[in-house]
């Protein structure tokens, strides 16, 4: 894995709702194809015989069919379309979920790779210099007290290695939770241009259930109507055993004397979900308004602090080598080179922290403009 780009195909490829999405297609192709006839349900074949003792006197066969009422039919395919779609966009939500997951994981796997470099690398000054003074004190160059504090400052610089360690252990669980190792380091992302808030797929996937949800409470009105059923079939009967038959047609409908009160639950429950559906719609557009505006502006801080770190560590830079040349004269001691290097090593830790936010906070913006990796 070299981007942010493969990390999220290989994680995607495992996402729940893609594994589900064939067989949710299916049942809406179902759902279709069971809405677009003029039935509810398959029909009823019927076959009846009456006998006596001397033999048969009475045949009857018929089908009967609870019947649809005009645009049933045409609601309930609108509803399994529009239940599909809903299918489809929220895969398309749950990747760009996946994506914010993928970057945040990523960018915190990035910052503390980061931190344990520099504190390596401050691990390893540090050792250097308690070696330097041990041999300078031994010689009578520096006094004991410089060997405790260089003790000192290396075994904090070895604590805080060991809690940058602990963290990176932390994130690479994470990176590893959704890939399934760690990656290795990826370039920043290209920031992408605002889009339009309408395309956003957190956003169309609630709009699409809202509207889906709504299409099957507009189907389940149907249902609150009687329901006619309907007969046809033919019957043969004889008053004699051994007369001849008499054949009849029969034309038959059934309409119930009142309304099923399951039926009237359902389209209740269903009246309720579009509503619901509707809210959270509304809700989340404005709150991918809010994380928009507040992504950019978090981008350009992150920008100005990298800009104010770099400006800091290059002055601490210059200040710690004024630093060494004035301890070298011997205008300044050990304990006022200790301080500007740290702060240095301070600085520096900054730095760090604030090139990564900047690359996170890139990777913000682009997820909040519904842009995947």
């Amino acid at each position: 894995v070299t981007s942010l780009h493969e990390a999220f195909e290989r994680a995607a490829a495992q996402l729940p709702e893609a594994a589900a999405s064939p067989a949710l297609r299916a049942q809406a192709d179902a759902q279709r194809r069971a809405a677009s006839g003029p039935f509810v349900g398959p029909p009823v074949a019927r076959g009846d015989v009456l006998t006596r003792s001397g033999g048969t006197i009475e045949q009857e066969a018929s089908v009967s069919a609870a019947i649809k009422w005009p645009g049933e039919a045409r609601a309930g395919v609108n509803a399994a379309t529009l239940s599909g779609d809903a299918a489809n966009a929220q895969l398309a939500a749950a990747q760009l979920t996946l994506a914010g997951d993928l970057r945040t994981a990523y960018w915190r796997l990035a910052g503390a790779r980061s931190a344990v470099d520099i504190e390596q690398q401050h691990v390893a000054t540090a050792r250097v210099e308690a070696e330097q003074v041990k041999r300078l004190v031994q010689a009578g160059v520096q006094a004991k007290r410089d060997l405790l504090v260089s003790q000192a400052d290396l075994g904090a610089a070895l604590g805080r290695l060991s809690a940058a360690e602990s963290e990176l252990a932390d994130a690479e669980a994470l990176v590893e939770a959704l890939l399934g190792n760690a990656p290795g380091s990826f370039a920043d992302e290209t920031l992408s241009p605002s889009t339009d808030i309408e395309v956003h797929p957190a956003l169309v996937a609630a709009e699409t259930k809202a509207k889906a949800a709504d299409a099957k409470a507009g189907y389940a009105r149907y249902s609150l109507r009687p329901r006619v059923e309907g007969t046809v079939g033919v019957r043969r009967q004889r008053n004699d055993p051994r007369g001849s038959y008499e054949d009849a047609l029969l034309v038959g409908i059934a309409i119930p004397l009142g309304r099923d009160s399951q039926a009237v639950a359902d389209a209740s429950g269903t009246r309720a979900e579009a509503f619901s559906a509707g809210a959270e719609a509304a809700r989340i557009r404005a709150r991918l308004i809010a994380d928009q505006r507040a992504t950019l502006v978090r981008l350009s801080i992150a920008q100005r602090a990298l800009s104010d770190a770099e400006a800091q560590q290059s002055a601490l830079r210059e200040a710690l080598v004024l630093t060494q040349r004035g301890r070298a004269e011997g205008e300044l001691g050990y304990i006022e080179y200790l301080r500007a290097r740290q702060a240095l090593f301070d600085a520096e830790r900054v730095l760090g922290a604030a090139r990564i936010a900047k690359s996170a906070a890139i990777s913000n913006v682009n997820q909040t403009m519904g842009v995947l990796p």
